[in-house]
């Protein structure tokens, strides 16, 4: 396992003062990983327990964070594309969002598209986890969206 974690560290650019948030459905496979970031660039990591959509449903300044970590929340929200919204402000311009959800609740191809639908760029999925499918897509000023 540390192989893909090793892996998965390294989507995260060093950023000094680097800013993530992660909202997390107990999947507590990568903090020590996210935690490793956070020290090594010197910066905040807000954690959001996800409980239902609700929590989910931030208040968040826009470009407040350089990283959107979801851990297995999508395929418990049935408003999927208002989540993906709120992440979208929520992100700087030019960062990334990741999304992990389960295996047998992941739908590669709905995912992808509404990331692309929502004006994330270069929307990819990675099999790198046993039992999750792992997602990547950047938030490019005026290619979309805006903001």
């Amino acid at each position: 396992m540390s192989k893909e974690l090793n892996l998965f560290k390294e989507l995260f650019a060093p950023y000094p003062n680097i800013a993530i948030l992660h909202i997390n459905n107990n999947l507590d496979l990568i903090n020590d990983t996210l935690e490793e970031v956070k020290k090594e660039n010197e910066g905040n990591i807000k954690y959001i327990p996800f409980i239902d959509e609700s929590s989910a449903k931030l208040r968040a300044t826009a470009r407040e964070y350089e990283y959107v970590v979801l851990g297995d929340i999508l395929s418990y929200c049935p408003n999927k594309d208002k989540i993906l919204k709120l992440m979208y402000k929520a992100i700087e311009n030019s960062g990334n969002i990741i999304i992990l959800e389960k295996k047998e609740k992941s739908d590669r191809f709905e995912t992808t598209q509404l990331l692309e639908n929502i004006g994330f760029q270069a929307a990819n999925y990675i099999d790198l986890f046993e039992d999750y499918d792992l997602f990547t897509a950047k938030k490019m000023h005026h290619w979309d969206n805006g903001l």
